[in-house]
């Protein structure tokens, strides 16, 4: 070998030892927490299956992921005293949400912490943009890592054009129930209808949907009405003002412009949803954070404790940022408060007449984070005058009854997912900060190591050079949307 081929090697050499290095410390994500305990015994608390049953001063036994009769002769499980006194509920479960896809940044982890952080044991996920979110979640369910478990929707279906990447076009109802037949071969468990479509392809959906075990959820088309759209689970209440009173058709008015919706209307609607068993999932949350654009610098701090700080500088920047929310004025902050409390009066109306409510808080949204913005959500619907009992029987065994699949309840051969608080959320949702530790098939991590998982992740993604880098790809991210959608942004 040559004096020059000796130093070319040595050369490659080095360049490879440092990319291997910057590979290393820029992309690998921390590790995650490992679970506290897998099985154990909890003695004297008190177990709270909100608006259903309450048993005090109660033994549980978690053993194998489920809950067990007992521990069985000679078992070694430890009895962990130092939850004595306290209170168990079901894991929450979060009806709509999005998932981060799958790229160098490797997000999904950290939605994951935050989510379990604030007692999350299950998200149903309303769509994955790329079609690599999905893929991303369960290889982490897979692997044990502390992840909730996942319901997800898969592609979204639509007609006309695709909004996002990962679509189902659809014209005829022949279509519909080939979307439908993918579907449920990639192991979704639900339908996410999109934009475009009319009544006779929703009813389709529907018809192919329930043939295969599948609920159809999603958005009531811009050109229709909430009655005459036959989406059997609403998301975020659309179609509730006429279409033809808004004062634009993207999603900044769709969800926040409620200004010619009055007292009758709420009515018929809460007739129409009582009368047709329309499940609804209003995510009412992302309004509060679409309010937050118009004071971005303290939102930003706020944010910055849950999310890495390139999704308050350039995701969600209202100048530059994703396309739909730039140039916002304070006429349009002014309605999307007023939707805010008309939402909330809808809520309390259908809760108040027995309707199905489920609690989603569509995770992307500007100033939304996964798990906090779920607190944001049943606090809301507190706000709206909901019981706390009420809100968490939401949060939990509604929801689980809705999906079918056992979650949302704490009884003897159950999936072990609970919560344990110092305080009894059922009597003030002010006590969801007392939450203490989370289990999730079993696993239990307690909040404070959650919580010191979710400061190590943040502090990787704020690491020069993964910060500069995740700002740019985001703002390239933005840019590129911003020129498919014309500057429109549909969502």
């Amino acid at each position: 070998m040559t004096r020059w081929a000796r130093r070319a090697l040595a050369v490659l050499t080095v360049l490879c030892f440092a990319v291997g290095v910057v590979w290393l410390v820029v992309f690998r994500v921390p590790a995650p927490p490992a679970p506290a305990h897998q099985g154990f015994v909890l003695d004297g608390v008190t177990i709270i299956n909100p608006m259903q049953d309450r048993s005090s001063d109660t033994r549980i036994v978690v053993q194998g992921g489920i809950f067990a009769r007992d521990a069985g002769a000679g078992s070694d499980l430890p009895v962990l005293e130092q939850y004595r006194g306290r209170f168990v509920l079901p894991g929450f479960i979060d009806m709509h949400t999005h998932l981060p896809g799958d790229n160098l940044l490797k997000l999904t982890q950290h939605y994951g912490l935050l989510h379990l952080a604030h007692g999350v044991t299950t998200i149903r996920t309303a769509g994955d943009i790329d079609g690599t979110a999905d893929v991303a979640a369960r290889e982490l369910i897979a692997a044990q890592a502390p992840f909730p478990h996942l319901i997800s929707c898969g592609p979204f279906v639509s007609r006309g054009g695709k909004v996002w990447p990962n679509s189902l076009l659809i014209e005829t109802p022949a279509d519909a129930e080939r979307a439908v037949a993918r579907i449920a071969a990639g192991d979704h468990g639900c339908v996410k209808a999109y934009e475009g479509l009319n009544p006779v392809l929703i009813a389709a959906l529907v018809r192919a949907a329930d043939a295969r075990g599948l609920q159809v959820i999603g958005h009531v088309p811009v050109d229709l009405t909430f009655e005459k759209a036959g989406v059997p689970d609403v998301q975020h209440f659309f179609g509730v003002p006429d279409p033809s009173g808004l004062h634009g058709h993207d999603v900044t008015y769709r969800n926040g412009d409620w200004t010619r919706v009055d007292e009758a209307r709420l009515e018929a609607i809460k007739a129409h949803v009582l009368a047709s068993g329309i499940r609804n999932t209003p995510t009412i949350a992302t309004l509060e954070g679409f309010g937050r654009l118009a004071d971005p610098t303290a939102s930003a701090r706020l944010s910055s404790s849950l999310l890495p700080t390139f999704f308050a500088e350039v995701v969600w920047n209202a100048r530059t940022g994703l396309p739909v929310y730039r140039g916002i004025n304070g006429v349009r902050f002014d309605q999307a408060g007023q939707a805010l409390r008309l939402k909330q009066r809808l809520v309390k109306q259908l809760s108040d007449g027995g309707a199905v409510l489920h609690l989603g808080t569509d995770v992307g949204q500007p100033f939304t984070a996964p798990g906090w913005s779920f607190w944001r959500e049943l606090r809301l619907f507190g706000d709206a005058g909901v019981a706390p009992e009420q809100a968490l029987a939401y949060a939990t065994n509604v929801a689980g009854a809705s999906l079918g699949n056992g979650a949302g309840r704490v009884s003897i051969g159950g999936r072990a997912d609970l919560l344990i608080f110092a305080r009894d959320p059922t009597r003030s949702l002010d006590a969801l900060d007392s939450l203490e530790a989370v289990v999730v098939t079993g696993r239990l991590y307690t909040r404070r190591e959650l919580n010191e998982a979710v400061k190590g992740s943040l502090a990787h993604y704020e690491a020069w050079p993964l910060r500069l880098i995740a700002r740019s790809a985001a703002q390239r991210t933005v840019d590129e949307a911003a020129r498919n959608f014309g500057g429109q942004g549909k969502h």
